[in-house]
């Protein structure tokens, strides 16, 4: 049984497959295995594989037919995996000499479930002030947390980064975290999904500076590069997985206790999205509709806070207000139809309370406000019905841009 499992998602990689998986075979510490998940790659990534499957009894691959995403890769990966410690490896990134033998002396001498080790960075483009960017946002510092603060260091207090692959993890926290973690077809934020529930696991997590273990490429990837439409709508459906962590919270009966938790992240993933926007020349009507549609029209009054709409052609300028008029006038018209729900129930208890009067002889009862219904289901759907136009009415008449 090797102590460490290596595992690597791979999806068209070919250019830099072989700089990834030699580096990890080189490694000083030779007790380990290399598993990779090829999901769904048609650049040739798969005939690299079979060349290192038949040299090196290390190293194990996996296909899958189509592109299923990275996380349900890494799953299948961690369920093979037999190492005692698990280590997470981009295929376009690769190890520094001594990071195996590093990251499992780390997590033996500490006995924590998570240490995190030292990283640097290369960038494709040479871009100094990315390169800056990231090296402070992933310097080395001593930390340590516990039990339920590991969530909260991470997703409010930022005290580290979500990130899989600067870490090394006990394999029985990783293989309890998947077990519970849904499946989701997701092309982004991955690190991110499968962190969450990671943390939520693990009872101690160690932050230690080392000598850098691992190299991070930046720059190749979808993420640093300016979303067509498409690629931007894959980044949006990133807010399917904020419901399936609130269920697995609640399931868990871990929900009041994390609440702000998921409030950091659903402000963090907008805040991204905002970003993204930041980064699109030249808005298109698609573009806008797919970011009110995954996020509300919230998410582009932030971006609007940001940059300014007049920082776009003409043009431009009328695709972003247009696509911004349509989504009121959804919610216009559901406004109204929230509104005559609310006539059509305020119209029968009054003619009850007419009917109660003609009936007993009592006083009737003030119908210049809403009676109170008889049951409480009625009086939770009335109550629905009153507040909910005048909350929603009163956030676009705030909000809505002149035009």
């Amino acid at each position: 049984m090797p102590k460490l499992s290596v595992i690597i998602p791979i999806r068209n990689e070919k250019p830099a497959l072989r700089r990834c998986i030699d580096s990890i075979l080189s490694q000083s510490f030779k007790d380990l295995e290399i598993i990779c998940v090829d999901d769904g790659s048609d650049d040739g990534s798969d005939a690299i594989l079979q060349d290192y499957v038949n040299r090196d009894p290390r190293v194990h691959a996996t296909a899958f037919q189509r592109h299923l995403g990275t996380v349900i890769a890494r799953k299948m990966a961690l369920l093979d995996a037999q190492g005692e410690y698990v280590m997470f490896v981009d295929a376009d990134d690769w190890l520094l000499p001594g990071a195996c033998e590093t990251a499992v002396g780390l997590i033996k001498e500490s006995q924590a479930d998570i240490v995190q080790f030292s990283v640097d960075f290369e960038a494709e483009q040479k871009d100094a002030a990315s390169l800056d960017m990231y090296t402070r946002i992933f310097r080395a510092y001593e930390m340590e947390s516990h039990g339920t603060n590991i969530l909260y260091d991470c997703f409010v207090y930022h005290r580290f980064m979500h990130t899989l692959w600067n870490k090394i993890y006990r394999a029985e926290i990783c293989k309890e975290a998947i077990c519970a973690m849904p499946d989701i077809q997701l092309h982004h934020y991955t690190d991110l999904y499968l962190s969450f529930f990671l943390l939520y696991f693990a009872d101690s997590f160690r932050s230690v500076i080392t000598k850098p273990c691992y190299r991070y490429h930046y720059g190749g990837g979808v993420s640093t590069k300016t979303p067509d439409s498409e690629q931007f709508k894959d980044l949006c459906e990133v807010n399917r997985v904020l419901p399936l962590m609130e269920k697995f919270l609640r399931d868990h009966n871990a929900y009041e206790t994390n609440v702000s938790i998921l409030d950091a992240i659903r402000n963090m993933l907008r805040q991204d999205i905002v970003n993204k926007l930041l980064t699109i020349p030249n808005l298109t009507h698609e573009i806008i509709s797919i970011a009110i549609e995954y996020w509300g029209g919230d998410v582009i009054f932030d971006f609007l806070s940001e940059i300014g709409i007049f920082k776009y052609p003409i043009e431009n300028r009328m695709s972003l207000v247009s696509g911004l008029i349509e989504q009121y006038e959804v919610n216009r018209k559901e406004i109204a139809r929230l509104q005559s729900e609310l006539d059509i129930a305020l119209n029968q208890i009054q003619k009850q309370s007419s009917q109660s009067f003609q009936q007993t002889g009592d006083l009737p009862r003030d119908t210049s406000q809403p009676s109170c219904p008889s049951s409480p289901e009625s009086f939770s759907l009335q109550q629905e019905i009153v507040s909910t136009p005048q909350r929603v009415q009163f956030r676009f008449v705030q909000k809505l841009p002149k035009v």
